[in-house]
């Protein structure tokens, strides 16, 4: 490795892990919290030794290559079924003995021990990544999303963590946050690391939406500190105010008349049409304006990939708060509830499609499902009767 090579590799591995640890000394200065929070790094980085060891035993039994770059169905369900259990569970393992050893005290505790584990956790995974690679290229990039994505990953289980009473790993709101935050990590690693670098841009959705999950999530466990206690609070995260967990429950919540099924499967309907007739009308308008889509199967046509992939993207997209907006309208609905189902299970629908005619292809969907959802309550949210 040339020098240049050696500085981009520290200051893609090395810098971020100090940045956080420098955070994380200033938050929580005293000395026994911030040596907790060095000792949960250091046991999210042993935890990828184990990992690391145990995925190429598998890789070489089954014969794949998790750095292929191709559309491969046997690498995607490996990524999922296989790479992203793994990780989360030993990142989990990770942070056991601070749960058994009751050093979870405070609610935000358990978000900042799984953030801190995971983040010991990528920081060995993008050195070893790294190493040896020819620097600067687009390895950076891939290693860099992951560093965020795996934390803000990790940041759903350890938030579910603090909320328990009992600092208890295991439970049903634990597994289920488990297990979302391993669909998802095993979709992010596959585009990142398993497909073309145009595939990128697909994963940035779920990069944005975990990232916003997690802010909510530690601004919610630090009110709950507050109620508790009279724990110092970050002046960093404090002048960050997104809603609060209660106040999307409360827009989420039954009112006065009950949710009627008849709404709920109008809407998916709704849903399905308009994302079809946005997809059918970029398609068209493509066409016209002289956009190639056969570039996307292209691998040497990388920039020019992207192009047709933002078009049929941001046309997807766009149906869906035009559907939530309708539905609102028609059902002349006071909250989001049914709408909100209608557009889930369109997206479901649309998943299952997929699966059928091109599962590659829903590894893109399930990337983008949880920003159409989002949008799709938006838009019903601005078309609900007040």
């Amino acid at each position: 490795m040339s020098a240049i090579s050696w500085l981009l590799w520290g200051l893609t591995v090395v810098a971020p892990a100090a940045a956080w640890l420098a955070v994380l000394r200033r938050e929580r200065p005293a000395r026994t919290q911030f040596s907790v929070g060095l000792f949960a790094a250091l046991l999210g980085a042993v935890a990828f030794v184990p990992a690391v060891l145990l995925e190429e035993i598998l890789l070489r039994w089954a014969g794949l290559d998790r750095y292929a770059r191709t559309a491969d169905v046997a690498t995607l369900v490996y990524a999922l079924l296989v790479a992203a259990p793994l990780e989360q569970g030993l990142k989990v393992a990770a942070v056991a003995p601070l749960v058994r050893t009751r050093k979870v005290v405070e609610p935000i505790d358990g978000v900042v021990y799984a953030s801190t584990a995971a983040l010991g956790f990528v920081t060995v995974h993008n050195a070893v990544y790294l190493w040896g690679r020819a620097l600067p290229s687009v390895d950076i990039a891939r290693a860099l999303l992951a560093l965020p994505a795996h934390v803000a990953f990790a940041t759903a289980w350890g938030f579910t963590l603090g909320r328990d009473r009992r600092r208890r790993i295991g439970g049903r709101w634990f597994n289920v946050a488990w297990l979302g935050a391993a669909l998802f990590n095993g979709v992010f690693d596959h585009l990142v690391f398993a497909r073309r670098p145009v595939a990128m841009l697909a994963a940035l959705p779920i990069l944005l939406c975990a990232g916003v999950i997690a802010l909510v999530a530690v601004q919610s466990l630090l009110r709950q500190g507050e109620a508790i206690s009279d724990a110092r609070v970050s002046r960093l995260l404090t002048s960050m105010t997104p809603p609060s967990i209660g106040a999307v429950r409360e827009a989420l919540r039954r009112t006065e008349r009950p949710v009627t099924l008849r709404w709920i499967v109008f809407g998916a309907l709704v849903t399905t049409g308009v994302l079809t007739a946005c997809l059918a009308g970029a398609v068209a308008l493509g066409h016209r304006v002289g956009i190639d889509f056969a570039a996307v199967d292209r691998a040497e046509a990388q920039v020019a990939a992207m192009v047709p992939l933002v078009f049929i993207g941001g046309a997807a997209m766009s149906a869906f708060p035009i559907a939530g907006y309708l539905v609102a309208r028609a059902s002349a609905t006071r909250s989001v509830l049914e709408p909100a189902i209608s557009a889930a299970l369109a997206i479901v629908g649309s998943l299952v499609l997929l699966g059928l005619a091109a599962p590659v292809a829903v590894v893109f969907a399930i990337a983008f499902a949880p920003v159409a959802f989002g949008l799709a309550c938006v838009g019903s949210w601005m078309g609900m009767s007040r």
